[in-house]
């Protein structure tokens, strides 16, 4: 039904630009007196952190994510979608539907360099010259609401209400404790809540993961019923530290004892019969970082497989709130008029946080990671290197790497009455508010470097494939850069996630970036190169001065 209607209101699919449409009726919804609403849609957005490309069921993974799968599966599974490698770039580009570095978070936090912080391609927060999808969907009549981590900046214009959400709690900071304000970081002291900008205590029973739906709900139910609402709802998990209520996480009590190795050949067969990578598609060779499973000692592969288990009751425990929601959509009457967009921010996190900077004094003298501990409160701990790549299958890297690993994310979108499948075009997170922009009835912004996503999505009109085979597509964050032009990508990183020089690779038979093809195909590598320089130049892309470590 959705389809139809965005079909018959000439909702903008247009690749560059795209006109106004005229006013039209949207689809119909019941209310629980069964009255008709008619109006433009409700727009949900739904951000998971840190999640791997496998971890749903509908991507080829055994966490048990049944209300995620039957979205996905009732909807459009969105197999080449693409996000920044981190959290904060990744949301400046969701949030504004333009470049990182246009939005203010060419790099973020401590990562950005001392060159770098003069420019205010790196103010590490969203600028306030920079228009955001909240600011157009308020003039068009929308309410905005937030229960999310926010991670794009402190200043009081940055902030969710400051910048057009009506309601909004919100956590300020990259991450932090699940089950209160533990900071993420020792030297953040604590975590830092905010209910419409001001800070606020957490209670005594809160868990991130169901506190936040919580909010989302109440704000939900205390709304005009009539009006149209956005709803951004920003999970941190399973963002580090790993921690999780005990019943989510005892279903994977015995799931993760065979290690990351045998993990990743399961999830390598579950995608293939998901449909989700290619038939042809292998498990990444031996990386950087990663050990044998069998070389670990028993006591070893207890603490290994039990950060795993904590990790899946996480995704399993955001997978029921999910499920809350919907319910509660479905109650209200609103679930019939409701996008649904579900991603994650990039890939799962492959650093071993436990030993990184500071952490590696702090946390042993903080907390209790022992087996026994490992998931709840006193805990802290993070996945590693071997967990995530094996998230990431048949991917190359994790988190923070403009490898697939990193930026290839699982997404969906559920139109009620819209189309079911798999799309494999290549898709952007900036392309999300330009969509939601179109799907309310206005016009693409001239601030957004994003394509409005509708013609994808139904099926229909000349924006099926947002990006033309012959376009470049370009991105760079912490020194690590890519471009790409249809299935040929070049990649540079630093060593050990690269050589430090220009590789080029053939996405189409090799999506996990294992054969350098530079020597055969010298123009293509060069031609690729000279594309990337012109996009830097655009956006004021600034190398860093130093190695960056993350």
């Amino acid at each position: 039904m959705l389809r139809r209607i965005l079909i018959a209101a000439g909702y903008c699919v247009g690749l560059l630009a795209c006109q106004t449409p005229a006013p039209t009726a949207s689809p119909a919804s019941s209310s629980p007196d069964g009255q008709q609403r008619v109006g433009p849609p409700n727009l949900l957005l739904i951000v998971a952190d840190d999640l791997g490309f496998t971890d749903l069921g509908a991507f080829g993974g055994e966490i048990a994510t049944p209300h995620l799968d039957r979205l996905a599966y009732d909807g459009l599974r969105l197999t080449n979608f693409h996000t920044a490698p981190s959290c904060a770039p990744s949301r400046a580009m969701l949030m504004t539907g333009t470049d990182n570095h246009v939005a203010g978070m060419g790099s973020q936090g401590s990562l950005t360099t001392p060159l770098q912080s003069a420019s205010r391609a790196y103010a590490n927060r969203l600028l306030p010259e920079v228009p955001t999808v909240t600011e157009y969907l308020r003039e068009l009549g929308y309410r905005n609401l937030a229960a999310a981590k926010w991670h794009l900046g402190k200043q009081a214009e940055s902030l969710p209400n400051a910048r057009a959400f009506d309601r909004s709690f919100v956590l300020l900071q990259g991450g932090g404790g699940h089950f209160d304000a533990t900071p993420l970081f020792e030297s953040y002291g604590r975590s830092t809540w905010l209910e419409d900008d001001a800070p606020v205590a957490l209670p005594a029973d809160f868990y991130s993961s169901d506190y936040m739906t919580s909010k989302l709900i109440a704000y939900l139910e205390k709304g005009d019923s009539e009006q149209p609402w956005f709803a951004y709802l920003g999970y941190t998990a399973p963002h580090w530290p790993l921690q999780a209520p005990a019943a989510a996480m005892a279903p994977y009590a015995d799931t993760y004892l065979d290690g990351w190795d045998a993990l990743r050949e399961r999830r390598m067969r579950g995608a293939r019969a998901a449909g989700v990578v290619p038939a042809h598609a292998q498990a990444v060779a031996f990386e950087p970082g990663m050990v044998a499973w069998d070389t670990l000692t028993p006591a070893r592969q207890r603490v290994e497989s039990k950060k795993m288990q904590a990790y899946a009751g996480m995704v399993a425990r955001l997978d029921a709130n999910v499920g809350k929601l919907l319910a509660t959509l479905r109650a209200r009457g609103d679930l019939d008029n409701t996008v649904i967009v579900f991603l994650a921010d990039n890939g799962a996190e492959g650093h071993d946080m436990e030993t990184y900077g500071s952490n590696a004094e702090w946390l042993p003298a903080t907390f209790d990671n022992s087996l026994d501990a490992i998931g709840t409160r006193a805990s802290y701990v993070s996945l590693g290197p071997a967990w995530a790549r094996a998230t990431a299958a048949p991917f190359r890297d994790s988190k923070s790497k403009m490898s697939e690993g990193g930026i290839r994310v699982p997404a969906f979108v559920h139109m009620p009455g819209g189309r079911r499948g798999i799309n494999d075009a290549y898709m952007r997170i900036m392309d999300l508010a330009p969509t939601f922009i179109a799907m309310a009835g206005g016009e693409l912004p001239q601030s957004m470097m994003g394509r409005s996503l509708v013609g994808a999505l139904t099926g229909d009109g000349p924006g099926t494939a947002p990006y033309a085979p012959d376009e470049v597509i370009a991105a760079e964050a912490y020194g690590r850069r890519m471009a790409q032009r249809g299935h040929w990508k070049i990649l540079r990183q630093d060593p050990p996630y690269g050589t430090g020089e220009w590789q080029l690779y053939d996405l189409e038979t090799d999506p996990g970036e294992q054969d350098d093809l530079s020597d055969e195909f010298p123009a293509r590598r060069a031609e690729l190169i000279n594309a990337w320089r012109d996009y830097a130049d655009r956006v004021g892309v600034i190398d860093p001065e130093i190695a960056i470590t993350y």
